[in-house]
This record gives structure tokens, sequence and C-alpha cells, in this order.
């Protein structure tokens, strides 16, 4: 074969997905993948990370004749980092997209996602406007890049003082993005549909692997920006994020650590002579909102926080105070009561009914929710907040 024919016969794209007792939902998004790629040449690697439920035997059963798949099956667990890397190096697409595999992509989300490296200003990463529900009116927000101020604020007692001033510019960064018809810069990409070039991911040094699970994405979204590049929000490349909801408490409880351990390492790494006072700053914030949240479910003001059990097929009305010049409401919903990373709807009036099959996307904890007035892409009045809790069948915080 010639150095022309296998150009032209190599994949345009590589899909990496990493899996980890994932067998409920890889088939499905293997499937979705090759349906979605609308005529571009594309490989999947898939690396397994030694998942105990049957993984790779569901997909070497159901997808025995897939040329296009690659199968990595680890005898440990390396983390999505690590595992990715690992795929990335196995690769042969000019471009490599990082796709959970829960995550489900509508029509023609590749290729807009591909046309925007040779049509947009320095873009070196892009992401889909991912949905949290299958009637697509729930938007997951951007990946923040937190600067230092806003760190410290956001870990101390100070979010109570500061916040609004604080986070207010990370907030509009979401309103902007959820109003907007076109593709528009972000401070970061999440890691659940994270593209770039096969190329620049290796000169980046890809994932860092000191992120064992959670913030490698923005460590790489800090050294995409760093080397003055620019990441895109792609409104016309859409996605849907199914997230796993069969955690036990057990479970819940180590991703937690797990994710307190990666925020402490991304803080020494960027911020190294802050890096151990933020440290504390997050040890100490998680447990006063351990605490909180304990308090809430056990002697929170009823009226105030509702309560959901899992199963039921009974929804929740959310309601708050209508506002005169008002156009319509941004409602978001999330576990940070600084609203940093939140999933939000546009809704018309001053209620909104959450359905079982919205909040069945949740694990058991309690939420917050906040209104925002909007008039055309401002906001316009005082935002209004609430919160409620959902806890599993059983009534208690454990699955």
């Amino acid at each position: 074969m010639s150095d022309t024919d296998a150009k032209n016969t190599a994949p345009e794209l590589s899909v990496i997905t990493v899996t980890y007792n994932s067998k409920d939902h890889i088939v499905r998004c293997l499937q979705n993948i090759m349906a979605a790629a609308n005529g571009v040449r594309l490989e999947v690697i898939l690396v397994d990370n030694a998942s105990m439920d049957g993984t790779t035997d569901a997909v070497r059963e159901q997808l025995s004749d897939a040329p296009w798949l690659t199968i990595i099956a680890n005898d440990q667990n390396l983390g999505f980092g690590k595992a990715s890397n690992l795929a990335a190096r196995r690769a042969n697409g000019r471009y490599l997209l990082f796709l959970n595999p829960d995550l489900f992509l509508l029509p023609g989300a590749i290729r807009t996602s591909l046309d925007a490296f040779t049509r947009l200003d320095r873009c070196g990463a892009v992401m889909a406007r991912t949905f949290w529900d299958d009637e697509m009116q729930f938007q997951f927000s951007c990946l923040k890049t937190v600067g230092l101020s806003a760190a410290i604020v956001q870990h101390t007692s100070l979010r109570h003082i500061l916040g609004k001033r604080t986070f207010e510019k990370y907030w509009r960064m979401d309103w902007k993005m959820w109003s907007s018809d076109d593709p528009l810069e972000v401070s970061g990409a999440p890691g659940s549909y994270l593209m770039l070039s096969r190329e620049f991911f290796r000169q980046l040094g890809g994932f860092d692997e000191r992120f064992f699970m959670y913030y490698e994405d923005e460590d790489l979204c800090r050294r995409i920006r760093k080397a003055e590049h620019k990441i895109y929000c792609l409104p016309d490349a859409k996605a849907i994020h199914y997230y796993a909801q069969s955690l036990k408490t057990s479970e819940r409880t180590a991703v937690g650590r797990m994710q307190s351990k990666s925020l402490i390492a991304l803080y020494e790494k960027h911020y190294p002579h802050l890096g151990g006072a933020l440290a504390i700053c997050t040890r100490a914030n998680n447990f006063m909102v351990s605490s909180a949240k304990r308090m809430l479910g056990l002697s929170g003001n009823r009226r105030a926080s509702s309560t959901i059990p899992m199963g039921s097929p009974d929804g929740i009305e959310l309601a708050w105070r209508s506002v005169p010049n008002a156009e319509y409401y941004f409602l978001e919903i999330t576990p940070d009561p600084c609203f940093l990373h939140k999933v939000g709807a546009k809704v018309a009036g001053s209620r909104y009914f959450l359905a079982h099959r919205a909040y069945r996307m949740l694990t058991p904890d309690v939420y917050f929710w906040r209104a925002v007035p909007m008039v055309a892409k401002e906001p316009v009045g005082k935002a209004q907040v609430g919160r409620f809790r959902i806890v599993s069948d059983a009534g208690g915080e454990g699955g």
C-alpha cells in the first residue's frame, strides 16, 4: 500500500472510551458512536479498567465482528488519565475524542466537532452542548478553571460574603453558553466529551497521571490555554449524558475522597506556593459541607427542603416569586452551593415540575436550585434559591 493509500484509509478520528463496570451502557455507546459517524472514518479504542460486571464480555459477545474496535483489557484499575493515555498511544486518528460510556451522541456531533478545528480561531479543543435529560431541556455547564482568588473564596467561609462578586463571571459564562447559537469560547471542556488533535495532545504530554480520576480534564484545559489555544463549546454538536445512578453509600464516599484528593493535587500543581493552604481549606470545606448536608437531611426546614425517594413516581414542584420584568428564567440545579457546576434549563414561568424521569438522573444527596430572572441574555432582579433532598428507596442515605 502506498503512503497515499494509507493516508486515505487512516481514521480521521480515534474515539477513546474508558470503562469500569460499564456493562449497562457500553454496547449502546459503541453502537451509537458508529451510527453518529456520518461517514467520518474512525476507530474506537475501549480501555477497560478491570471491570467486574462483564463489561468486556458483553462487548465481545454483541460486537464480535467490529474491525473498527480495539479492546484493551487492563488487569487493574489504572484510573481515567492513565488509561486514556494508554489508548492515545495506540490511536491512529488525526484527532482524539475522549468520550464517557454513558454519553449518547446526536447526529452531526462528530462532524461538527471535527470541522471546528479548521474554522475557529486557534481552536485547541472542543466540547459538545451536553444535555441532562431526554427532552434536552437541561444543559450542563462548561468546566470552570477557577483562578486562585476564586478558589480561596470557594473553599472558605468567604463564599458567604464574596460569593456573588467572585463567581458571577463564571455564572455569566454558563448563561451565555446556554443562550448562544454560535460556537463560544469557554474556560474548559469536561472529559466526558473532549476532542483535540492527537499531535497537540502529545505535545501537551497527555493527561497528568497523578490524577487517578477527576480534575485531569481541568488540568489539561489549563495547559491548553497556557499554550495559547482556545476551547470552544459547539451548540450544533449535541449529546445527552446519562449518569449512572446505582452508587452505594460506600462507593459515593470513596468517590468523594477521590475528588478531594485530585482537587488538592490540582491546587498543589498550579499554585505551588499556596497549594498547601488551599489543601487545608479544601479539607475543612469538605468536612463542613458534609456536616451541613447531614444536618439538612435530619433537621432542615421541611418547607424549604423537600425529600424525594429515588423510586417515587412523583416529582417535585419548584416555585419562586415572579419578577415583573423577566422574559424567562434560568432554572439551575446542583449539589454545589457555589453554583459553579450545574445543569440549567430555560423556563417560561415562575414554577417548574421536576418529574421522576429527570431526578432519577441524580444520586441521593442534597441539591440546590436557583431561578435567575432574565431579559434577553442578561439577568434582571435577584435570583431565588431553594433546596431539596433525594434519598434512597430505603429512606436513608445508603443504597
